[in-house]
């Protein structure tokens, strides 16, 4: 009889492998949290009610949006396991997706944005600290940048290349100088560490775990939200912060599209309000040149 840990590594991971591009989002999901519940009960012996108890749990630890991503892949899954006759019906079919809250748009704020640096620099794991600035000063995803390998970076160049995006694509990442700064100083003390020097990842995951490079960032980058005073604020949100800087320096929603890698300008049209206070402040700023002009 299979075992779900069985049928998540010996049939469905191979599947999302040629099907999926975000296989490796599944992966992760099943690592961390759905097989150490799920990995030693039999197939067939998985309720509708032990799912149901599982997402909740999801929703209680991080959010309703995560944890209907949770559902999605369940309810993927066990479609495949009927489709391939290991059962007769989904456990997952019924389930109904929890209320999610109204898209959030948070980064880090001008007063944070110090602190905040303050207390990365702080951070006893140099790989981590490097790896939030790195998420920080390139808008990249967090995935993206824990899974760098050396040959993606190219220092004379000023870009990373990333051959398989969250759309399916390759695209670059251009490096400004707070990133090559980061990058140079990894790479200056690459040999200084056994867990660097003989890895091809920039950062390399510990011994005895399961991937060959960091999985997440949430301990540290909590620590330094803790020390800087900052609430409210994920990991996922250093790429908002990212765009609300660029923005503020002058790029166009077009450019700031570009250096984040979305497939459709329509995605970054979230940051429009920042466009929109940038124009008011251009507008106000004439208004005050004519006036000062008029009196004159």
């Amino acid at each position: 009889d299979w075992t779900f840990r069985k049928f998540a590594n010996e049939l469905y991971l191979p599947h999302a492998i040629q099907h999926k591009k975000t296989w490796k989002e599944d992966q992760y999901k099943l690592d961390r949290q759905v097989i150490p519940v799920f990995g030693d009960y039999r197939l067939s012996s998985i309720t509708t009610r032990d799912i149901s108890t599982f997402l909740t749990t999801q929703k209680e630890r991080t959010s309703s949006i995560t944890a209907n991503h949770y559902a999605t892949l369940l309810k993927r899954m066990f479609n495949l396991a009927v489709k391939w006759g290991l059962l007769e019906k989904s456990p997952a079919a019924s389930l109904d997706k929890f209320k999610e809250k109204p898209h959030r748009e948070r980064y880090l704020t001008k007063e944070e944005l110090p602190r905040f640096l303050n207390a990365v620099e702080e951070l006893d794991d140099g790989l981590s600290k490097a790896a939030i600035k790195l998420v920080l000063f390139t808008g990249g995803r967090r995935g993206e940048i824990l899974s760098l390998q050396w040959h993606q970076v190219k220092l004379n160049e000023k870009r990373l290349f990333l051959p398989d995006t969250k759309n399916g694509k390759s695209r670059s990442i251009i490096l400004n100088d707070k990133a090559m700064a980061v990058l140079k100083g990894l790479k200056k003390h690459k040999n200084s560490l056994k867990r660097t020097a003989d890895s091809v990842y920039l950062f390399p995951s510990r011994d005895g775990s399961r991937r060959p490079y960091m999985l997440d960032l949430r301990i540290p980058f909590g620590k330094v939200c803790e020390s800087a005073g900052i609430e409210g604020l994920r990991v996922h949100d250093l790429r908002h912060s990212f765009a609300t800087l660029a923005l503020q320096g002058g790029a166009s929603l077009y450019d700031v599209s570009k250096l984040l890698g979305h497939s459709d300008i329509s995605m970054t049209q979230r940051y429009a309000h920042m466009v929109d206070d940038s124009l008011q402040t251009a507008t106000d700023n004439m208004a005050g040149v004519l006036d000062s002009l008029v009196t004159k």
